[in-house]
């Protein structure tokens, strides 16, 4: 598994905000809901997306806001039971199957986790599981690399890199044992095309020469927030072509809440640790939704999104709530001014939004077709 996105130093958002929301303590339910959209083959499926109710509506509005515009490029209906009714669903990456897979309230209720399965065919068919983690008290979604301090990320990315040589060694050194003991000659290939495959990984990812080096000393892994512990995957050795060969699997590190406590930001102690106040330096830096309007009548929700390594984000967009098709953007930063772009059918500039952050706002114009007109917008 590779990780090729790179974390930017600019957030979209401007400085901290800790949202408002729930005490702890709420409870949270799921009543799933059923869309129709189509396969690759042009097929019609049936997709099932959580839908979460919780006391505080502006807690579950902003999960279920998320997870919509995430998984289904589309806005939550405002009921339940509209949503058999909306129009079929398009997927960019159409998918044969989705299901909610898991959900519950982990670390002292203070984390509400969701995992989807979803299915999809190209030249092959592939299973994942997607996890969503949110802050209790607010909705708001947590990025699991939030957790840890700048130091952190350095040293439990080193951390990662030993450990993960160290079981690639060990592994090698079993099968050039279990090779020179002798054995049928098919098992033989196969035992040498394993340790062809993790000397390979070995000296591209964990030796200083090797193509891969830097980028996995950078960085710790794919991060899950588990009960009371964290965990990093660093992927798999092999490629699909190989997969049948690999009986490492995924190279993953776990460690549990108090071997992490030196690597902790302020927020990561208080989701794993229960310590301090769970303030956070700012609302989400790489995916936020946000609710505005336009010329102060016309209702929009924006999600603005911004690369992180082992978090795969949809690209910002925005959606006018009366016709809720997702318009992509694309977001540059000049100074304190975010700009965020839309384009036409031939792929050219069609209207822009600039905006300023302003304590819990954002405040600026919408420009297209001619006009100017105001634009504020905030979670």
């Amino acid at each position: 598994m590779m990780f090729a996105k790179n974390i930017k130093l600019f957030s979209l958002f401007g400085s901290a905000l800790l949202l408002s929301g729930t005490c702890l303590g709420a409870t949270f339910s799921d009543k799933p809901l059923k869309y129709t959209s189509k396969n690759n083959m042009g097929e019609k499926v049936e997709l099932t997306i959580p839908f979460i109710s919780t006391e505080d509506r502006q807690v579950a509005d902003r999960i279920n806001n998320f997870l919509h515009i995430q998984l289904l490029n589309t806005l939550p209906p405002a009921k339940e039971n509209t949503a058999a009714k909306m129009a079929l669903i398009e997927l960019e990456l159409p998918l044969e199957s989705m299901e909610p897979a898991s959900s519950g309230l982990l670390n002292g209720k203070r984390q509400y986790a969701i995992v989807v399965s979803t299915e999809g065919c190209g030249a092959y068919c592939s299973l994942n599981e997607i996890r969503f983690d949110f802050d209790a008290r607010t909705g708001r979604v947590i990025t699991p690399l939030e957790l840890l301090s700048e130091p952190g990320k350095k040293a439990l990315a080193i951390l990662a890199q030993k450990t993960n040589a160290r079981r690639l060694r060990t592994e090698i050194a079993r099968l050039e044992k279990l090779r020179n003991k002798g054995t049928k000659e098919r098992d033989k290939e196969t035992v040498a095309d394993q340790i062809e495959l993790y000397e390979r990984c070995l000296e591209e990812r964990y030796t200083k020469s090797g193509s891969l080096y830097d980028l996995y000393l950078k960085y710790p892994g794919q991060i899950s927030i588990l009960d009371g512990a964290l965990s990093f995957d660093s992927g798999t050795c092999s490629a699909h072509v190989n997969r049948a060969i690999d009986d490492l699997g995924n190279l993953v590190m776990t460690l549990k809440a108090p071997q992490l406590t030196a690597y902790l930001s302020s927020y990561g102690k208080y989701i794993l640790l229960d310590e301090g106040d769970g303030a956070i330096a700012d609302i989400n830096p790489y995916a936020q939704v946000f609710h505005g309007k336009i010329n102060g009548n016309t209702p929009i929700t924006l999600m603005l999104t911004d690369s992180v390594e082992g978090a795969y984000y949809s690209s910002s967009r925005y959606f006018y709530d009366k016709h809720r098709q997702a318009i992509p953007l694309k977001a540059a930063r000049k100074k304190d001014v975010t700009e965020l772009t839309e384009f036409d059918g031939k792929g050219k500039p069609s209207a822009t939004i600039s905006y300023r952050r302003e304590g819990n706002k954002l405040l600026g114009q919408w420009r297209g077709a001619g006009k100017t007109l105001a634009f504020e917008a905030s979670p």
